[in-house]
């Protein structure tokens, strides 16, 4: 049985322990986007922000719509993210500065 983009969405961030709100947070995104996509099957999303969602998840992008699209499920690449959903908000808002100031920070 073939899922959506949607339920692969959720499911990964179910399994990374983050809400929605985490999930928004961290890819720029709103909630009510993030909320959309999970319980609707409209698929209409960008590339860049399923690639927003792919990397605060930290997997990619073609890893989600693989496992989204195939019948056997298959685990995830490279170890899952165990840091601190803080954590993971403070390097989401480093990414966001220019380099020089980022290290400073």
């Amino acid at each position: 049985m073939n899922i959506n983009l949607g339920e692969e969405i959720s499911r990964r961030r179910r399994e990374q322990k983050l809400t929605q709100e985490d999930l928004a947070e961290l890819s720029d995104l709103s909630v009510n986007f993030i909320s959309r996509l999970e319980r609707t099957r409209d698929q209409n999303i960008s590339i860049q922000k399923l690639d927003s969602i792919a990397r605060a998840l930290n997997t990619t992008t073609p890893d989600i719509i693989n496992n989204a699209y195939r019948v056997k499920k298959i685990k995830p690449e490279g170890p899952v993210n165990n840091t601190p959903v803080f954590i993971q908000k403070v390097n989401n808002e480093l990414r966001k500065l220019p380099a020089v100031k980022a290290e400073r920070v």
